[in-house]
């Protein structure tokens, strides 16, 4: 998958590009895969100690020189125009400081390809904060160019958030910045065991208590331009809220050390942070928490969480 890597981004049909590979202390014998490519602009550095994955990244732009920067995953691989497409568009629309693209998810044997649209969408600020919200982050980390500029403004990578530092990092962006979905671009994306997607989603609960946190963390720092998006709070604070229960309901049988429940006090916590402006609001936020405890109660009878699995036809490979 590495060599993948980094076949995609030495053949790129830009021209002017860096490609530097960052080995974040592995121990799985990186460097016979960099010998390979002794005869190519390929620089390569490699971490003394495990930086965690948002460390790395900050690594990787602290030792990039370019005025663009494109963070690409060891174990995904982007088509042959894509820095090409993204700067031609980012040159052309001055404005824009962040570019993502459509996405071919690649897993076990099936694709899929998934993007905000069929066109190019330019989100001026702070739109593209309230469509990140909204939609539940549409964006997926690798297909990211960011300007050089834009890190040196809003900041590096937050430690706080080891498993969604990205989410925070996009809507930091997002409400000072104008970013844009870029469709002819491509980044291919695999999903699957070995992926730093997986770890956080189906072996560990503690990657869905960020989100919670990161909702903590941008409603204090709204202040008061809290109440002009709160629309869209809501919607994000709902989305994680059924996330969580999905994943009591699916994803706990592969976190064996944990109870299926800790996913509802998840989707509790989370419901609190639900605001509520009408006397509407306040039944439906009701009518949730009671749900919320209905499908606890179905987590923790014999043979609950099958029956749950049945009636809202849910799988195991759900991402």
């Amino acid at each position: 998958m590495v060599s993948k890597a980094i076949d995609s981004a030495l053949s790129q049909s830009y021209p002017n590009i860096e490609v530097i590979v960052v080995d974040n202390a592995s121990s799985d014998n990186i460097e016979s895969v960099i010998a390979r490519y002794k005869d190519t602009p390929l620089k390569f550095f490699k971490n003394k100690t495990n930086l965690g994955l948002f460390g790395n990244f900050n690594r990787c732009i602290e030792l990039a020189t370019g005025k663009y920067i494109h963070i690409l995953h060891s174990d995904d691989y982007i088509d042959t125009n894509f820095t090409k497409t993204c700067v031609k568009f980012m040159e052309s629309h001055p404005s824009v400081a962040m570019t993502f693209t459509s996405v071919q998810v690649l897993f076990n044997d099936r694709q899929k390809k998934i993007g905000v649209s069929d066109h190019d969408i330019v989100f001026s600020a702070p739109e593209g904060f309230r469509m990140i919200l909204e939609t539940g982050n549409p964006i997926d980390c690798p297909s990211v160019i960011m300007k050089r500029e834009v890190y040196d403004s809003v900041g590096l990578f937050s430690y706080e958030f080891p498993y969604a530092g990205d989410y925070y990092q996009w809507l930091k962006i997002a409400r000072r910045f104008d970013i844009a979905f870029v469709a002819d671009a491509l980044l291919f994306y695999r999903q699957g065991e070995h992926s730093e997607s997986t770890q956080r989603l189906f072996k560990n609960p503690s990657g869905y208590i960020d989100n919670i946190n990161i909702f903590i963390r941008i409603i204090s720092e709204l202040g008061d331009d809290v109440s002009d998006y709160r629309r869209e709070l809501n919607a994000a604070i709902r989305g994680h809220m059924r996330l969580c229960l999905f994943a009591g309901i699916i994803r706990s049988d592969l976190m064996t050390s944990y109870s299926p429940l800790v996913f509802i006090g998840f989707a509790l916590n989370t419901w609190t942070l639900i605001h509520c402006k009408s006397f509407g609001d306040k039944i439906r936020k009701c009518a949730e928490f009671f749900a919320i405890l209905i499908l606890g109660c179905g987590l923790i009878v014999p043979g609950g969480r099958n029956c749950l699995r049945k009636i809202f036809r849910l799988k195991n490979e759900m991402y």
